[in-house]
């Protein structure tokens, strides 16, 4: 019987949790009426479902509930967030980072193609000097999803307000694993990153918005399409427990340490989640590090650019070589994760390592 690898790959998704998918169940077969079906019980049923569900989101963001707006996922809300936000008002000037995840820097590439202009910035201590008079929106990321680092979301945030710029942020790595206080006008994550159910995300939204798609009006007009209940349940129960899936930084921690003693980690530990672990084999054969480390399931950057075979534009952006950067790898470790998986992953490394060096 083939063993499976140990799965270092939390941060490309996670699994649902049990009692997720037991909240979820019932609205597939038993309250599977549309929530849009203003005329019968099936339908207020489902419509109740969803607003419970918005309101418990809503209170573990300390938002208002009219400020959550449901989406297939954080790709769309990075899209409805940003581009919804910019609806209508004359093309001035934006600012992002060259460190974010594709699904952000595409929106920008193409709004550069509208006639946008946009900065790029290597480090966000170089927003201030950044700035111009027509500068209208920022948009950094509050956890890298590849070095794990944290962005000092607050400091962000106060600059922006006192200039009156919008800030957009991709929680979508920080969202159960960095704890939030005051939250960026506009907010995007997903689900399947926090144990819930693939395709579903939230955007909270702080400011005007207006819609970039068009339909039967549901989301107060502002993202159509008949709502999925059973997937909105399940990421409310998720949000629900992220106090939970917090409560493991500490695991996280002690994990990374050892892991460490045998990986060149390339993150700093004072500023990133432990959780996310990248290192880079300087002189090693990328291929050849994933068949001799077959026994682990990780990857080396973020899934979305997995299957170009490129290296990754975030360490390319900090200044590694190619060569450098494509024999790098990303471990993140999650809720699922055992002591004894981190136990077995230190032997294999010990094992393995010696032939890649």
């Amino acid at each position: 019987m083939m063993h499976q690898p140990i799965y270092l790959d939390y941060a490309a998704t996670t699994p649902v949790h049990p009692e997720v998918l037991s909240a979820m169940l019932p609205y597939f077969t038993e309250v599977f009426g549309n929530a849009g079906s203003s005329a019968h019980l099936y339908g207020w049923r489902a419509a109740e479902a969803v607003e419970q569900s918005r309101t418990s989101i809503a209170s573990y963001f300390q938002v208002k509930p009219s400020e959550v707006l449901f989406t297939s996922g954080a790709t769309e809300s990075i899209n409805l967030g940003i581009r919804g936000f910019l609806q209508g008002k004359p093309k001035g000037h934006l600012i992002t980072s060259v460190l974010e995840h594709k699904a952000v820097l595409e929106v920008f590439h193409s709004l550069e193609v509208e006639g946008w202009s946009v900065t790029y910035l290597t480090d966000t201590a170089e927003l201030e000097k950044a700035i111009r008079s027509d500068t209208v929106l920022v948009s950094f990321m509050l956890v890298n999803n590849e070095l794990g680092t944290i962005l000092d979301h607050e400091k962000v945030l106060r600059f922006c307000e006192e200039q009156g710029i919008c800030f957009h942020s991709d929680a979508t790595q920080a969202i159960g694993k960095h704890s939030l206080t005051k939250l960026p006008h506009l907010l995007s994550f997903s689900g399947h990153k926090i144990y819930g159910p693939k395709g579903i995300g939230a955007l909270i939204a702080r400011v005007p918005m207006s819609p970039i798609l068009y339909g039967g009006g549901q989301e107060r007009g502002l993202r159509p399409g008949t709502l999925p209940v059973p997937l909105i349940v399940g990421l409310a129960k998720a949000v629900e427990m992220i106090p939970e899936w917090l409560s493991r930084a500490s695991f996280y921690h002690n994990a990374k340490e050892q892991l460490a003693s045998f990986l060149p980690l390339i993150n700093s530990p004072e500023n990133s989640v432990p959780s996310i672990l990248n290192f880079t084999l300087k002189g090693a054969d990328w291929e050849k590090m994933f068949q001799v480390l077959n026994g682990l399931a990780f990857s080396n950057g973020s899934a979305c650019n997995a299957k170009t075979e490129l290296p990754s534009h975030v360490l390319i952006a900090l200044g590694y070589s190619d060569e450098d950067a494509l024999a790098s790898g990303r471990i993140s470790l999650g809720y699922f994760t055992t002591e004894e998986e981190i136990d077995r992953v230190c032997e294999i490394l010990s094992q393995n390592l010696p032939k890649l060096l």
